[in-house]
Formats: structure tokens, sequence, C-alpha cells
């Protein structure tokens, strides 16, 4: 049997295969950037963003009818965030690319949206896509979080009310198949879109649990240049017409 001190001297790095989901942690100022931009916006529906403007102020728009959840307020806020927190989003999911070690793939920002989750209601086991591509990166970023999830009508040992918790699909003996989690506010969690992830109901207050999400398509590097050739043809064929 081995004794305490030879445990102690056993060096070892792990290594896990299958889907990575990272964490991060936000500074409170960027968080309360988020939620004043937010509020102002519930405030403002109709206040138009200008163009190229980087205020944190715009209008929503109702975004249920694309999102898998059961949450009466679910508003998409793309054009309320400002230029320099969509920056914070692109490199973290730039981050995340380089933790999997495969820092080559091109990130292109697309759809945000904020979910004012309330008692009663949940976010069902779902994957994430766009219309351009299955493959990409999501995240969900805390809020706001209520003061108490309510009762847990069994097992109080093994908390669950409104935690968010991703699936991986493996059952096999020795490998982690779920992961729960009681998301802080701050946190930031990022992974694929293909990753199978939702939200717990929960009871008992009036308080919101809030979270933001943001999605990012990934494209091969040899995408994005035929991409640039065609927008370098098109330009000097416009340029072209224009002096004839």
């Amino acid at each position: 049997m081995m004794s305490d001190e030879q445990v102690k001297g056993i060096e070892m790095e792990s290594f896990t295969l299958g889907t990575t989901i990272c964490k991060f942690k936000l500074p409170l100022s960027i968080i309360d950037d988020i939620n004043t931009a937010y509020d102002k916006a519930k405030e403002n529906k109709n206040v138009a963003v200008p163009s190229g403007s980087t205020k944190l102020f715009g209008s929503l728009r109702p975004h249920n009818d694309s999102l898998a959840g059961k949450i009466a307020d679910e508003f998409k806020v793309t054009d309320i965030l400002s230029g320099d927190i969509k920056s914070v989003f692109n490199i973290h999911f730039i981050q995340y690319l380089h933790t999997i070690r495969k820092p080559w793939w091109h990130t292109n920002l697309q759809t945000a949206w904020i979910n004012d989750m309330k008692a009663n209601e949940y976010n069902p086991f779902h994957y994430h896509n766009s219309p351009q591509t299955d493959l990409g990166l999501s995240s969900v970023l805390m809020l706001k979080k209520p003061s108490t999830y309510g009762k847990e009508f069994s097992r109080a040992d093994e908390l669950t009310n409104g935690h968010l918790e991703f699936s991986g699909g493996q059952q096999d003996s020795l490998s982690m198949s779920q992961f729960k989690t009681d998301a802080q506010v701050g946190e930031l969690y990022v992974f694929p879109y293909t990753l199978l992830h939702g939200v717990y109901p929960f009871n008992g207050t009036d308080e919101i649990r809030r979270t933001l999400s943001y999605n990012c398509n990934l494209y091969k590097p040899a995408v994005i240049k035929q991409i640039q050739d065609k927008q370098i043809k098109e330009a000097d064929k416009n340029a072209k017409d224009e002096i004839i």
C-alpha cells in the first residue's frame, strides 16, 4: 500500500476526450453594462439604434419563435450590445478554440438574446445551429440570479431547481455523461452548438433568472478566402462599371 508521501509525490496530467465546456468569469462591470442596456431597452422598446453606434441602448424584438425555451420573455439583443462587449464575447470564443487546440477556425458573431426566466418556466434540452452552418460555438452568461430557487420536491440533497445542465450523450461507466451547475452571476459558459443543454424550472420566488446567450459561427480559412476573393471581384467590377 502506498504511503501518503508517495501519493503526494505522483505527478499527473489528465486528458479528457470528447466535448469541452469552458467556464470564464467576467468582471461585474460588464454584467452591469449589459443589464443596464437591456433594462433601458425594455423601457424604450421603440428606440432605434443609430447606424454605427456603440452606445448601450436600442430596441428589443421577441425571439421566442426561434428558441426552444418555454419562457415568456426572450428578446434578441444583438443591436443593444456595444462593440466592446461584442469584442469580449469574440475574445472568449477565440480562447475556447485555443483551449481545444483548434485555433485556425474563423469566428463570426451571430445572434445574441436574453432570457428572463420566471418561476415554473424552463428551457428544455436542445442544441443550436444557424441558417448558414451547423458548426459553431454558443454561450450562456449569467446576468441575474434569484436569491432562492425554491423547494426541491424530492431529493433535497441533490439540487436541481434553476440549474444549467449539459448532456454529452456518453453513457460509459467511466465517462461523465452530464454536467449540472448552479451558474453564478458573471460566469460565462462556452460550448459547441451541438452540445445538448437545458435549464430546470424553479419556484417560490418572484425574482428572475436572467441569462444572455451569444452564437458564433465557425468557418475554415479557405471559406473566408473564397468570400473575400468574391467580394474583391465584385468591388472591381462595380468600380469598372462606374468608370464606364
